[in-house]
């Protein structure tokens, strides 16, 4: 345990344990949640470490008034949520009343098993053809940066929050960097006993042809169950989880991006809003499905419906959009909002099925990991690219299908990954690349530890050496200079592999 958490144990008696969460139905436990009001904490330019430790803190400094009007509560049935500046309990309603009445307090609701990803659309078995790239991979254009550009996402890691995985799908071998299962199941090797988290995460990074970028690992947290289901709390703690994996701020291992494909049909909803603006406060990317509410007339769902959510709608594979993708615009405090913002294929995508082979679904479930992949070969072209950079550059080229503009329907159209990574490397070299080679390095050893097979950070060198062959001498030469001057120890030696591979490939001319 940290030094800082044993504070919050001497007041509260109890220990930090991220993703603890019993999933209850409606007629057990009354489990509550209990946020607190919005407090000054400063994370305009703060690192991912210091967002943190400053959210741990602030709850921290929360909870001290909680024990002036109740006894105690204990680690077997206290979940703090600092993600969200709120924490979990049972309580009796004489207890949760004096907790509400507390100035700090801004709500308090109970715990309920009521949130479901969408049902499977027309889902399908299809046969396996490890030969065919997918249609809706070749649609956004992904083969043409991995051949012309050598970039696939390598060096980049991708969380999703989901029904879990299949890690025994020959598509993710050596791709799972780290899984948590919040779920009562509570499995501790790489599971999903439903498909939809498996399908989604076969189309960011899967092989055999069904992902965007097929070079990036992936963090996995399972917090829907085998129906499909979960509550806030469970939610919540996959989370926060997902800005600290190891549970030590000071490691920086954490995803650059979160793919999720889950949502409700409320687009006024806040109850995510927090920790969606915390993850962007961390610099994590959150990508979100709009909601397939559509043939209905269903706005844009939350938390996609966020003005710091990225939300993205379906298209199929004629470019129309599909009959179930939720539209906007949306509203808040009365000023409208244009939502979705960026579409992709959502429409009969074969991916991954649990078991192995290949199953087709639809929804925007499957066109937000699409999305995701494109997000990935982004910051493996510019690891220092910001989300307000990655959301900018990716609606600028997008293909605009609806109305003029950013619309209801396709938001600023659909996605180009080779036009977006055109336009990145135009204007950015390959120096900040030895730099994602060094953190890749950090994060690598506190995920999975040292090991005989570098998942992580090899694909990264052997891309970054691959990219190199194609500068001229004067690009390589300013290159060199660069990550003399500012690389570390790991930059350098990885300078002198690409130096040696340059006069390999000259002397084989």
């Amino acid at each position: 345990m940290r030094k800082g958490l044993q504070v919050l144990c001497v007041f509260l008696v109890f220990a930090l344990f991220a993703g603890h969460a019993v999933m209850a139905s409606q007629d057990e436990t009354v489990r509550y949640i209990v946020r607190f009001k919005a407090d000054n904490v400063k994370l305009q330019g703060a690192t991912r470490n210091q967002v943190i430790s400053a959210l741990q803190q602030n709850l921290r400094n929360n909870l001290k008034s909680v024990t002036k009007v109740i006894k105690s509560p204990t680690s077997s049935n206290m979940n703090p949520l600092w993600i969200a500046n709120a924490f979990a309990l049972d309580a009796s309603e004489d207890e949760i009343a004096r907790i509400a009445k507390l100035p700090a307090v801004a709500e308090v609701y109970r715990n309920k098993y009521q949130i479901f990803i969408d049902k499977d659309i027309n889902k399908k078995v299809v046969k396996a053809d490890p030969a065919v790239i997918q249609w809706g991979v070749q649609k956004v254009r992904a083969p043409e940066v991995w051949q012309e550009f050598r970039i696939d996402g390598a060096g980049v890691v991708v969380g999703i929050i989901d029904t879990g995985i299949d890690g025994s799908h020959p598509a993710f071998e050596g791709k799972i960097l780290k899984f948590k299962d919040f779920t009562v199941d509570q499995s501790e090797s790489p599971t999903d006993t439903q498909g939809h988290g498996t399908h989604v995460a076969g189309t960011v990074a899967g092989s055999e042809g069904v992902g965007v970028a097929p070079g990036a690992r992936l963090i996995i947290g399972r917090v829907f169950d085998t129906s499909g289901g979960t509550t806030e709390e469970v939610l919540l703690a996959g989370m926060q989880w997902m800005l600290d994996p190891d549970g030590i701020a000071e490691t920086n291992d954490g995803p650059r991006l979160i793919n999720n494909s889950w949502g409700s049909n409320d687009s006024t909803s806040k109850t995510f809003w927090v920790a969606v603006e915390n993850w962007v406060a961390a610099g994590i990317l959150p990508v979100f499905a709009a909601g397939n509410n559509g043939m209905w007339g269903g706005k844009v769902g939350t938390p996609a419906a966020f003005p710091h959510s990225w939300a993205v709608a379906a298209t199929t594979s004629t470019n129309a959009l599909a009959y179930f993708s939720s539209q906007g615009p949306v509203a808040w405090d009365g000023a409208p909002l244009m939502k979705p913002d960026v579409a992709a294929p959502g429409d009969k995508i074969i991916s991954c099925k649990i078991g192995g082979g290949l199953v087709s679904n639809s929804g925007t479930s499957m066109a937000c990991p699409h999305v995701a992949g494109v997000a990935a070969l982004m910051y493996q072209a510019d690891p220092t690219l910001t989300i307000d950079q990655v959301r900018l550059i990716a609606e600028e080229t997008a293909l605009d299908l609806g109305a003029a503009g950013k619309d209801g329907k396709f938001g600023s159209g659909l996605i180009d990954s080779y036009k977006i990574v055109e336009k990145i490397l135009q204007n950015s070299g390959l120096a900040s690349s030895f730099s994602a080679y060094e953190s890749a390095l950090h994060a690598e050893k506190a995920l999975v530890g040292m090991q005989a097979v570098s998942p992580l950070a090899a694909p990264l060198a052997r891309s970054i050496v691959e990219r190199s062959l194609n500068l001229d001498e004067g690009q390589f030469k300013s290159l060199a200079i660069s990550v003399s001057q500012n690389g570390g120890e790991a930059a350098q030696a990885l300078l002198k592999e690409a130096t040696a591979a340059r006069v390999a490939s000259q002397l084989h001319k």
